[in-house]
């Protein structure tokens, strides 16, 4: 299996400090590679967004390399790390609710997080970030075709975030399994990423590459898109795509023939 990754993350031009985290992380285990990623954005009504945003992200990676690592590598790993990633955000709800505790500090964080290994995933959210899967191969929805699938649901009502960790209080997850086809890729964002979006826009401006510098460069300029649009939030993006070896073997040779 082969896999691309890279990400975005800015504050934009509107706010003082950056409330949005991210996470991004690649281990090889028995010549298989395993990918954790997670975007988190803190409440911007409550105090120290930035610090429960950043806390839980640090945390989670720190869970991944102590437990969620070596529980990927289990065979039957895509149950067991939906209990294990719950039980994680528990810790993590812990945490949060000592802060308000001693230091008379309530904050809250949306966390969207997904592990990848081989073509299966597992995809765990809570709040109002979002997890896309862009396909290659335009797939069929409920209403129309489209090759952007929004996986993850919208934790809010009326404006209000409903779902996340600390402030209200932690409710079970969304928790999703899924399968990535040949040249599928994963975006996880935040909401100053996709409010101001286009429908497709991303896979639209995505698909065609697969060189981590240019995905850069494409993200950066969908952030400056946004920000033209009018977009005030911090913008955060975390982006996986994944291919087939055969695939990568046949784009190295015609590279090959090209340069002779």
């Amino acid at each position: 299996m082969a896999y691309i990754t890279s990400w975005y993350w800015n504050k934009g031009d509107f706010r003082k400090v950056n409330e949005d985290s991210f996470t991004l992380q690649r281990v090889r285990a028995r010549k298989k590679e395993l990918i954790f990623a997670a975007v988190c954005d803190g409440i911007g009504g409550l105090r120290a967004g930035e610090c429960a945003s950043g806390l839980v992200a640090e945390q989670l990676t720190e869970w991944f390399y102590r437990e969620g690592f070596w529980k990927m590598r289990s065979l039957f790993w895509t149950k067991r790390m939906k209990k294990r990633a719950f039980d994680a955000l528990l810790d993590m709800q812990e945490k949060l609710e000592r802060c308000e505790r001693e230091e008379k500090i309530c904050s809250g964080t949306t966390v969207t997080m997904v592990f990848v290994r081989g073509r299966r995933f597992v995809l765990v959210h809570l709040g109002d970030s979002r997890a896309y899967q862009l396909c290659r191969k335009r797939c069929l929805n409920r209403e129309k075709q489209t090759g952007t699938r929004q996986l993850s649901q919208d934790h809010e009502e009326g404006g209000v975030l409903r779902r996340c960790v600390g402030a209200f209080g932690l409710e079970v997850p969304q928790l999703y399994t899924g399968t990535l086809g040949d040249g599928d890729m994963l975006l996880l964002c935040t909401d100053g990423f996709y409010k101001k979006a286009p429908p497709d826009f991303f896979r639209i401006c995505l698909y065609e590459e697969r060189e981590a510098g240019q995905l850069y460069r494409r993200l950066k300029g969908i952030g400056s898109f946004l920000t033209a649009q009018g977009e005030k939030d911090n913008m955060t993006a975390v982006l996986i795509g994944y291919e087939k070896e055969e695939s990568v073997w046949k784009k190295n040779e015609k590279s090959v023939k090209n340069i002779f």
